[in-house]
């Protein structure tokens, strides 16, 4: 029971806080032409290969940019927004079936301007960052079908994980799951060497009605910082996690203090290994 407990306070506080949920406005950046749903295989702790979990994400793409995120997370922005624009009743609003995630973050690609920007929250506060990454894919003679789509690898080094990918002609659409794009066709299916993270591509669909693409205001009004002032600042909240818990009125006595370090420890092993 007690392990349970603190499962549920870490939880909530670690997402429930960091998803912010609250009433927000939205601003529209493109309009959604095509969307394609990935699920993402990952492994939280490095030392612990039989336990992994999944997570399903969403690929939205306009005319110029594209937006990729967890579908709950997304599930979560609509609610919150839904509550300014008086779509969703407060006062029978029901928590407990709001979807959960371990993955907040927005990533929206320019793909013109070879930029991306990173959007994400440190326990409550909103940050973002710009990066020009300038994949450097190699592209091999390797080939396989996946399902009904002819896919041809290619291989790419980033962020400490050495990834192979595989992308369709079939879909000639340069973009892929989390920040990747840059290959002639859509990446259907995407690993690391180490086996820790993999993006499987599940469906898509072009839609014919336009409707905005947008991210909500209150994350895009976070703070700027440089990629690497963000991530060691995150490294700083997760260390320092039960100091921070204290502050919001979490109490711990020493051996729920103990369970919660316990867990921080295995959740040891994110995608950008080198930030």
């Amino acid at each position: 029971m007690q392990k349970q407990f603190i499962a549920s306070v870490l939880f909530f506080f670690l997402c429930t806080m960091g998803n912010g949920f609250y009433g927000q406005k939205n601003v529209d950046i493109d309009v959604v032409k095509s969307q394609y749903v990935y699920l993402l295989t990952n492994q939280r702790d490095s030392l612990d290969v039989e336990n992994k979990s999944e997570e399903y994400f969403i690929l939205q793409r306009g005319k110029e940019k594209s937006q990729f995120m967890s579908l709950n997370s997304y599930k979560r922005d609509s609610v919150a927004a839904g509550l300014v624009n008086n779509s969703v009743r407060t006062s029978t609003l029901d928590l407990t079936n709001i979807p959960k995630t371990n993955f907040t973050y927005r990533i929206i690609k320019d793909p013109a301007k070879n930029k991306i920007d990173y959007y994400d929250k440190i326990i409550r506060m909103d940050f973002s960052y710009e990066e020009n990454p300038g994949f450097n894919w190699k592209i091999t003679s390797e080939k396989k079908n996946i399902g009904t789509l002819k896919c041809q690898a290619a291989i790419l080094s980033y962020a400490g994980r050495n990834y192979k990918a595989w992308f369709t002609n079939d879909i000639p659409v340069s973009d892929g799951p989390y920040k990747f794009y840059g290959l002639p066709g859509l990446i259907v299916e995407m690993e690391d060497d180490k086996k820790h993270y993999k993006f499987e591509l599940l469906s898509y669909k072009n839609f014919a009605d336009e409707k905005p693409l947008w991210i909500s205001e209150k994350r895009m009004n976070g703070k700027k910082v440089p990629k690497a002032d963000f991530y060691k600042g995150l490294k700083n909240s997760q260390e320092n996690l039960v100091q921070e818990m204290a502050k919001s009125g979490f109490k711990l006595d020493a051996g729920a203090e103990s369970l919660v370090k316990d867990k921080l420890k295995k959740r040891n092993n994110p995608i950008e290994l080198i930030p």
